[in-house]
Protein backbone atom coordinates (compact mmCIF):
# COMPACT_ATOMS: atom_id res chain seq x y z
CA UNK A 1 0.00 0.00 0.00
CA UNK A 2 2.96 2.55 1.06
CA UNK A 3 4.36 1.68 -2.60
CA UNK A 4 1.42 2.35 -4.87
CA UNK A 5 0.90 5.74 -2.48
CA UNK A 6 5.03 6.87 -3.20
CA UNK A 7 4.17 5.64 -6.84
CA UNK A 8 1.10 7.99 -7.02
CA UNK A 9 2.94 10.59 -5.20
CA UNK A 10 5.79 10.20 -7.57
CA UNK A 11 3.87 10.43 -10.48
CA UNK A 12 1.56 13.40 -9.99
CA UNK A 13 4.80 14.76 -9.44
CA UNK A 14 5.87 14.20 -12.81
CA UNK A 15 2.74 15.14 -14.49
CA UNK A 16 2.88 18.46 -13.20
CA UNK A 17 6.39 18.62 -14.53
CA UNK A 18 5.50 17.75 -17.81
CA UNK A 19 2.45 19.88 -17.65
CA UNK A 20 4.69 22.92 -16.95
CA UNK A 21 7.83 22.20 -19.60
CA UNK A 22 5.40 21.37 -22.62
CA UNK A 23 4.65 24.75 -23.59
CA UNK A 24 8.78 26.03 -22.60
CA UNK A 25 9.60 23.30 -25.10
CA UNK A 26 7.03 24.00 -27.57
CA UNK A 27 8.21 27.66 -27.42
CA UNK A 28 11.82 26.65 -27.95
CA UNK A 29 10.83 24.16 -30.74
CA UNK A 30 8.77 27.60 -32.79
CA UNK A 31 11.56 29.49 -31.85
CA UNK A 32 13.13 27.81 -34.94
CA UNK A 33 9.82 28.33 -37.24
CA UNK A 34 10.02 30.59 -40.17
CA UNK A 35 8.74 33.75 -39.45
CA UNK A 36 6.03 35.77 -41.49
CA UNK A 37 7.24 38.61 -44.18
CA UNK A 38 6.88 41.31 -41.25
CA UNK A 39 8.71 38.91 -38.41
CA UNK A 40 5.59 38.15 -36.44
CA UNK A 41 5.56 35.07 -34.92
CA UNK A 42 3.26 32.51 -36.76
CA UNK A 43 1.83 29.31 -35.52
CA UNK A 44 1.76 27.65 -38.42
CA UNK A 45 4.86 25.75 -39.15
CA UNK A 46 6.44 27.11 -42.27
CA UNK A 47 10.04 25.24 -42.32
CA UNK A 48 13.28 25.85 -40.57
CA UNK A 49 14.67 29.21 -40.06
CA UNK A 50 16.87 30.94 -38.02
CA UNK A 51 15.09 34.50 -38.16
CA UNK A 52 14.21 34.95 -34.83
CA UNK A 53 18.07 34.31 -33.74
CA UNK A 54 18.53 36.77 -36.47
CA UNK A 55 16.13 39.25 -35.13
CA UNK A 56 17.20 38.67 -31.54
CA UNK A 57 20.80 39.69 -32.00
CA UNK A 58 20.25 43.20 -34.80
CA UNK A 59 21.31 46.28 -32.85
CA UNK A 60 18.63 47.60 -31.78
CA UNK A 61 17.44 43.94 -29.37
CA UNK A 62 21.08 44.03 -28.17
CA UNK A 63 20.93 47.34 -27.23
CA UNK A 64 17.38 47.10 -25.35
CA UNK A 65 18.76 44.06 -24.04
CA UNK A 66 21.86 45.80 -22.51
CA UNK A 67 19.55 48.61 -21.10
CA UNK A 68 17.29 45.73 -19.35
CA UNK A 69 20.30 44.07 -17.56
CA UNK A 70 21.69 47.51 -16.58
CA UNK A 71 18.67 48.33 -14.86
CA UNK A 72 18.06 45.28 -13.24
CA UNK A 73 21.77 44.94 -11.94
CA UNK A 74 21.22 48.13 -10.15
CA UNK A 75 17.64 47.88 -8.68
CA UNK A 76 18.94 44.83 -7.46
CA UNK A 77 21.95 46.44 -5.53
CA UNK A 78 20.00 49.04 -4.55
CA UNK A 79 17.07 47.01 -3.35
CA UNK A 80 19.56 44.52 -1.38
CA UNK A 81 21.01 47.24 0.05
CA UNK A 82 18.06 49.50 1.76
CA UNK A 83 16.33 46.40 2.47
CA UNK A 84 19.00 45.02 4.63
CA UNK A 85 19.57 48.32 6.17
CA UNK A 86 15.93 48.36 7.06
CA UNK A 87 15.66 44.85 8.25
CA UNK A 88 18.67 45.28 10.28
CA UNK A 89 17.27 48.42 11.77
CA UNK A 90 13.64 46.72 12.49
CA UNK A 91 15.67 43.89 14.07
CA UNK A 92 17.33 46.32 16.57
CA UNK A 93 13.98 48.36 17.12
CA UNK A 94 12.14 46.69 19.98
CA UNK A 95 8.76 49.04 19.58
CA UNK A 96 6.75 46.24 18.43
CA UNK A 97 4.08 49.39 17.55
CA UNK A 98 6.92 50.66 14.76
CA UNK A 99 7.00 46.90 13.35
CA UNK A 100 3.53 46.59 13.08
CA UNK A 101 3.40 50.05 10.98
CA UNK A 102 5.91 49.13 8.82
CA UNK A 103 4.51 45.66 7.80
CA UNK A 104 1.30 47.72 7.45
CA UNK A 105 3.29 50.18 4.70
CA UNK A 106 4.95 47.17 3.23
CA UNK A 107 1.98 45.28 2.31
CA UNK A 108 0.35 48.31 1.04
CA UNK A 109 3.16 48.86 -0.98
CA UNK A 110 2.97 45.58 -2.78
CA UNK A 111 -0.55 45.40 -3.37
CA UNK A 112 -0.64 48.57 -5.27
CA UNK A 113 -1.21 48.20 -9.20
CA UNK A 114 1.93 48.42 -10.99
CA UNK A 115 0.04 51.72 -13.41
CA UNK A 116 -0.72 53.35 -9.83
CA UNK A 117 2.70 53.35 -8.45
CA UNK A 118 3.78 54.12 -12.14
CA UNK A 119 1.57 57.65 -12.65
CA UNK A 120 2.81 58.54 -9.59
CA UNK A 121 6.27 57.91 -9.84
CA UNK A 122 6.21 59.83 -13.39
CA UNK A 123 4.30 63.43 -11.45
CA UNK A 124 6.62 62.66 -8.61
CA UNK A 125 9.69 62.56 -11.47
CA UNK A 126 8.29 65.58 -13.75
CA UNK A 127 8.18 67.57 -10.29
CA UNK A 128 11.31 66.75 -8.75
CA UNK A 129 13.88 66.47 -11.83
CA UNK A 130 11.27 68.98 -14.47
CA UNK A 131 10.30 67.47 -17.82
CA UNK A 132 12.09 63.97 -19.60
CA UNK A 133 14.28 64.78 -22.54
CA UNK A 134 17.40 62.44 -22.23
CA UNK A 135 18.32 59.03 -22.59
CA UNK A 136 20.41 59.07 -19.73
CA UNK A 137 17.66 60.80 -17.59
CA UNK A 138 15.37 58.68 -18.27
CA UNK A 139 17.51 55.02 -16.98
CA UNK A 140 18.26 56.94 -13.82
CA UNK A 141 13.86 57.20 -13.56
CA UNK A 142 13.62 53.52 -14.49
CA UNK A 143 16.07 52.57 -11.96
CA UNK A 144 14.51 54.47 -9.21
CA UNK A 145 11.16 53.25 -10.37
CA UNK A 146 12.03 49.73 -10.60
CA UNK A 147 13.56 50.42 -6.80
CA UNK A 148 10.54 51.75 -5.55
CA UNK A 149 8.52 48.68 -7.15
CA UNK A 150 10.60 45.87 -6.07
CA UNK A 151 11.46 47.10 -2.43
CA UNK A 152 8.78 45.96 -0.61
CA UNK A 153 9.62 42.75 -1.94
CA UNK A 154 13.04 42.67 -0.72
CA UNK A 155 11.73 43.25 2.86
CA UNK A 156 9.84 40.81 2.65
CA UNK A 157 12.20 38.44 1.75
CA UNK A 158 14.99 39.55 4.38
CA UNK A 159 12.45 40.29 7.44
CA UNK A 160 11.52 36.59 8.91
CA UNK A 161 15.24 35.65 8.51
CA UNK A 162 16.52 38.89 10.01
CA UNK A 163 14.38 38.59 12.80
CA UNK A 164 15.73 34.53 14.02
CA UNK A 165 19.54 36.67 14.12
CA UNK A 166 21.01 35.34 17.54
CA UNK A 167 21.53 38.44 18.94
CA UNK A 168 24.43 37.13 21.62
CA UNK A 169 26.64 36.27 18.20
CA UNK A 170 27.25 40.47 18.33
CA UNK A 171 27.93 40.63 21.37
CA UNK A 172 30.52 37.36 21.45
CA UNK A 173 32.25 39.49 18.41
CA UNK A 174 32.61 42.14 19.96
CA UNK A 175 34.37 40.98 22.96
CA UNK A 176 36.91 39.43 20.39
CA UNK A 177 37.49 43.00 19.98
CA UNK A 178 35.73 43.71 16.54
CA UNK A 179 34.58 46.98 15.71
CA UNK A 180 30.48 47.90 15.05
CA UNK A 181 31.14 47.58 11.11
CA UNK A 182 32.92 44.69 11.23
CA UNK A 183 31.24 42.89 13.52
CA UNK A 184 28.14 43.56 11.26
CA UNK A 185 29.64 42.19 8.32
CA UNK A 186 31.67 39.07 10.30
CA UNK A 187 28.18 37.96 11.96
CA UNK A 188 24.80 39.62 10.54
CA UNK A 189 25.55 39.44 6.49
CA UNK A 190 26.92 36.34 6.49
CA UNK A 191 23.96 34.77 8.36
CA UNK A 192 21.55 36.97 5.70
CA UNK A 193 23.76 36.14 2.98
CA UNK A 194 21.11 33.06 1.58
CA UNK A 195 18.56 36.19 1.51
CA UNK A 196 20.27 38.16 0.13
CA UNK A 197 21.16 36.21 -3.32
CA UNK A 198 17.31 34.90 -3.44
CA UNK A 199 16.34 38.71 -3.44
CA UNK A 200 18.55 39.59 -6.06
CA UNK A 201 17.50 36.87 -8.02
CA UNK A 202 13.73 37.87 -7.55
CA UNK A 203 13.96 41.65 -8.06
CA UNK A 204 16.64 41.41 -11.29
CA UNK A 205 13.39 38.93 -12.56
CA UNK A 206 11.10 41.59 -11.75
CA UNK A 207 13.23 44.60 -13.02
CA UNK A 208 13.95 42.85 -15.81
CA UNK A 209 10.53 41.83 -17.29
CA UNK A 210 8.74 45.05 -15.94
CA UNK A 211 7.04 47.23 -19.03
CA UNK A 212 4.08 49.64 -17.14
CA UNK A 213 6.50 51.13 -14.83
CA UNK A 214 8.92 51.65 -17.56
CA UNK A 215 6.66 52.94 -20.00
CA UNK A 216 5.13 55.40 -18.16
CA UNK A 217 8.31 56.99 -16.14
CA UNK A 218 11.09 57.10 -18.76
CA UNK A 219 11.55 56.60 -22.55
CA UNK A 220 14.44 53.97 -22.24
CA UNK A 221 13.70 51.16 -24.51
CA UNK A 222 14.04 47.89 -22.81
CA UNK A 223 13.39 44.39 -23.61
CA UNK A 224 10.08 44.81 -21.98
CA UNK A 225 9.14 47.65 -23.86
CA UNK A 226 9.56 45.82 -27.03
CA UNK A 227 7.86 43.20 -26.18
CA UNK A 228 5.03 44.55 -25.13
CA UNK A 229 4.70 46.86 -28.18
CA UNK A 230 2.15 45.88 -31.00
CA UNK A 231 2.23 42.37 -32.30
CA UNK A 232 4.25 39.52 -30.97
CA UNK A 233 7.87 39.35 -32.60
CA UNK A 234 9.65 35.96 -32.79
CA UNK A 235 12.59 37.27 -31.68
CA UNK A 236 10.55 37.19 -28.11
CA UNK A 237 10.75 33.19 -28.70
CA UNK A 238 14.79 33.10 -29.63
CA UNK A 239 15.25 35.11 -26.35
CA UNK A 240 12.84 32.54 -23.98
CA UNK A 241 14.77 29.78 -25.78
CA UNK A 242 18.13 30.65 -24.46
CA UNK A 243 17.20 31.50 -20.65
CA UNK A 244 15.27 28.50 -20.87
CA UNK A 245 18.84 26.83 -21.90
CA UNK A 246 20.54 28.70 -19.41
CA UNK A 247 18.23 27.34 -16.43
CA UNK A 248 18.45 23.92 -17.93
CA UNK A 249 22.49 23.74 -17.86
CA UNK A 250 22.38 25.84 -14.39
CA UNK A 251 19.84 23.23 -12.88
CA UNK A 252 22.38 20.31 -14.35
CA UNK A 253 25.11 21.98 -12.80
CA UNK A 254 23.51 22.04 -9.06
CA UNK A 255 22.06 18.58 -9.69
CA UNK A 256 25.85 17.50 -9.95
CA UNK A 257 27.11 19.49 -7.01
CA UNK A 258 24.15 18.21 -5.01
CA UNK A 259 25.20 14.62 -5.41
CA UNK A 260 28.80 15.25 -5.04
CA UNK A 261 28.68 16.63 -2.09
CA UNK A 262 26.03 14.15 -0.53
CA UNK A 263 27.81 11.37 -2.42
CA UNK A 264 24.72 10.19 -3.94
CA UNK A 265 22.78 9.75 -1.32
CA UNK A 266 20.23 11.88 -1.64
CA UNK A 267 19.44 10.46 -4.68
CA UNK A 268 19.02 6.77 -3.33
CA UNK A 269 16.05 8.34 -0.91
CA UNK A 270 14.51 9.54 -3.73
Amino acid sequence: MNKIKEIIKYSYLLLILVLSYIPLFTMAIFSFNKTSDKGYVSFVWNGFSWDSYRNLFSSKIMLSLLNSIIVASLTALLVVTISLLTVFSLWRQKNKLLKSINSINNNISMINPDIIIGVSLALFFGIVFGSLSSGKEGLMRTVLGHTVMTLPYGILIMYPKSEKFNRSLFEASWDLGYSKIKTWFKTYFIYMFSSIIFTIIITFIFSFDDFIITSITSNTTTIGTELYQGQFRSWALALGTLILLIMIVTNIIFFIHVKKKTKGKIWKKL
